[in-house]
């Protein structure tokens, strides 16, 4: 009896699969025991097993009744409706691993067990507990490793349709197939939540037209307590068999008219979008708690995608009417600037074909005078004097309202050169260089030149400098300005509150206007730097 229990426990050491080990267990039950019938469970003892599995001596097949009943006998548990077992002799053991209950063995047949064959059973089944249950473990590995595999894989294919979809709607319906290869699922559909109510996606897996049919809404409230609700709003993870024995689940399977199924929370973060759900497993046993997870990681996944696709649309639209003011302002700013730039033409022209002709007349009258009144010599010098004066300071302000060289190619810089050579009578040294495309338009360099003579009028009216330099050019598709000096300074912190400085502020709502950016730096005793950039494209 010893060398056949070494024998039967050495056959158990290296098994297969769980339901093979089980089988080959129940065989050599069967051969050290002498019986007639052996029976094994595994699962839980008091009667739901996940496993059942039996072996006759004589090849006859135990039906599962039978089989339970041999079990609750040999448990010493008693079953409606069960054979008799007073008849024949009935020996069990629990499968117990590390002093925890795993399930029952049980051999009957029509002679009483020795004590010896007792014991030896009582040695085998724990040998049997052992193997199985290192084989549940093994098992139970592979099918996590399985699992965080299939998860790796949902994680890559979510990242492949999210550059690859078309749309959301195609994004689903790419995800949905592969869920489903993955997890062995005959349909895979996505429900959106919308006004506490789920809605499947157009696009499922496997999905024909009369099953969506007969999906009606579902009602999903925070408050409520139905399994939708639950699934979408306290992140439960369901899953159903027809073999499970709530009948909950077993309503829930009929009213879907599926054989088993399973659902997730579709959410990105903290926001519900609503489940995911996959129905009729292609596989024997059902989905698989392993299967539960990776479409659990499906749906964090495309939440995460779902928000990424509605930022990106929102970003879309964003721009679409960024887009659409800034050509609205665009277009006022060359509006503006026609206009103004028309009424400069028109106030030059009409001051210099009348003010300044009278003016000059004026002058020329006075001139013949002068000699013939000799008393009045030095009067008539002083009007002359006056109107000359006044004569160079309407022409100045000609100047600075429309230069006349600023039409022709190398304008812009000469009428800066002109604008700088009045600083001062003389007084302020300057610097200038200018490297701007000559294919500007007229309203660009108009532009530019009203940006540079609003500051070059703050170092003359303002700085105190004695030196300034003026640079134009070319940078990251516009034109850079600079205007800096080494005059006074002031803060500019209290530049709104100091008198005379209103052009500054003109300077920067023209940037603005035009798309650019302005700065301007400047600390008391430490000259001023005024900067703009304007895109010549804007």
């Amino acid at each position: 009896m010893l060398a056949r229990l070494r024998t039967a426990a050495e056959s158990l050491e290296v098994g297969p699969d769980r339901a093979e080990l089980a089988r080959r267990a129940a065989r050599l039950a069967l051969e050290l025991t002498g019986s007639a019938h052996c029976v094994i469970g595994w699962g839980d003892p008091s009667g739901a097993y996940e496993q059942l599995v039996s072996a006759s001596a004589d090849g006859t097949v135990l039906t599962d009744s039978d089989a339970a009943a041999t079990l609750a006998a040999a448990s010493g548990m008693s079953r409606a409706g069960a054979r008799q077992p007073s008849a024949r002799a009935v020996l069990g053991a629990e499968l117990r691993v590390a002093g925890h209950g795993r399930g029952m063995i049980a051999v009957d047949r029509g002679d009483p067990y020795t004590e010896l064959e007792r014991q030896a059973f009582g040695a085998f089944a724990a040998s049997a507990a052992l193997a199985m249950s290192t084989a549940a473990m093994r098992e139970r590995q592979e099918a996590i490793e399985s699992a965080l595999e299939q998860a790796a894989n949902v994680l890559t294919a979510v990242s492949q349709h999210a550059v690859t979809g078309q749309s959301l709607t195609d994004f689903y319906r790419r995800m949905a197939k592969t869920v489903g290869e993955l997890v062995g699922a005959g349909k895979v559909l996505f429900w959106q939540l919308r006004d506490n109510k789920l809605t499947p996606v157009p696009g499922g897996y496997g999905v024909a037209e009369g099953f969506l049919e007969r999906l009606g809404p579902t009602p999903c409230d925070p408050a409520a307590d139905s399994l939708a609700s639950r699934v979408v709003f306290q992140d439960l993870l369901f899953r159903a068999n027809r073999s499970d024995r709530a009948a909950e689940f077993t309503s829930v399977l009929d009213q879907l008219g599926v054989s088993n199924a399973m659902s997730v929370p579709w959410r990105a973060g903290e926001e519900r979008l609503g489940l995911v759900a996959a129905y009729d497993s292609v596989r024997p046993g059902g989905f698989t708690r392993e299967d539960t997870w990776v479409l659990q990681e499906a749906g964090l996944a495309a939440g995460l995608v779902t928000r990424l696709w509605q930022t990106q649309h929102d970003l879309r639209k964003s721009l679409e009417r960024l887009t659409k003011v800034d050509a609205a302002r665009q277009m006022l700013l060359r509006s503006m600037n026609t206009v103004v730039d028309t009424e400069r033409k028109r106030f030059v022209s009409e001051l210099h074909d009348d003010a300044l002709q009278k003016l000059t007349a004026a002058e020329i009258q006075l001139a013949r005078l002068a000699p013939k009144v000799e008393a009045e010599a030095a009067s008539i010098e002083t009007v002359v004097s006056l109107l000359q004066e006044t004569e160079a300071a309407l022409r100045r302000l000609v100047f600075e309202v429309h230069p006349p060289s600023l039409e022709s190619p190398d304008g812009l810089e000469q009428s800066i050169r002109d604008r700088l050579a009045s600083l001062g009578q003389g007084d302020i040294d300057y610097e200038i260089g200018v490297d701007v495309p000559r294919d500007l338009t007229l309203d660009m360099n108009s532009l530019l030149f009203r940006q540079i003579s609003e500051a070059i009028t703050n170092v003359e009216r303002h700085s105190r400098a004695t030196r300034v330099k003026v640079a134009l050019q070319r940078s990251e598709g516009g034109i850079l300005g600079v205007v800096e000096d080494n005059g006074q300074g002031f803060v500019v912190a209290e530049r709104s509150n100091l008198p005379g400085h209103l052009g500054l502020q003109a300077l920067k709502e023209r940037t603005l206007m035009a798309g650019g950016r302005y700065s301007i730096d400047s600390r008391p005793g430490s000259g001023t730097r005024i900067e703009f950039w304007i895109p010549i494209d804007g």
